[in-house]
């Protein structure tokens, strides 16, 4: 991903049934400086760590059928350009991470974020 992280003027990426080799996405410092949208389907990642700073410009984070991640990072909700987060899931931990981030981003007074989540449970 350190590739297609440090492509400069990336602002879109769509990732849909990729393997990676470790089970673990630990996005680098300035890495995917001008993402915009992020969707992850299908995709056998287990931990994802990331924080404001890795995706600064992010707006809007789809998250699909990502059986086995843990959980989305925290830290996502504190990037100031994120607008949506959208999760299709019945992965319960991922549902109640995205709960979460919504909760947390409205005690600190930030309504504007949406949190839009469809499951079958």
């Amino acid at each position: 991903m350190n590739e297609i992280g440090n492509l400069p003027n990336l602002e879109i990426l769509k990732l849909r049934e990729c393997f990676f080799e470790s089970l673990k996405w630990e996005a680098g410092e300035g890495e995917f400086c001008r993402l915009q949208f992020l969707l992850m389907e299908k995709l056998n990642l287990v931990h994802w760590a990331a924080d404001d700073t890795n995706f600064p410009r992010l707006e809007h984070l789809v998250i699909r059928h990502c059986e086995e991640l843990k959980e989305i990072p925290l830290a996502i909700g504190e990037i100031p350009t994120l607008k949506i987060i959208e999760v299709h899931e019945d992965n319960p931990s991922v549902v109640a991470s995205a709960r979460k981030i919504q909760e947390d981003q409205r005690d600190y007074g930030n309504d504007d974020l949406q949190v839009r989540i469809t499951s079958s449970w």
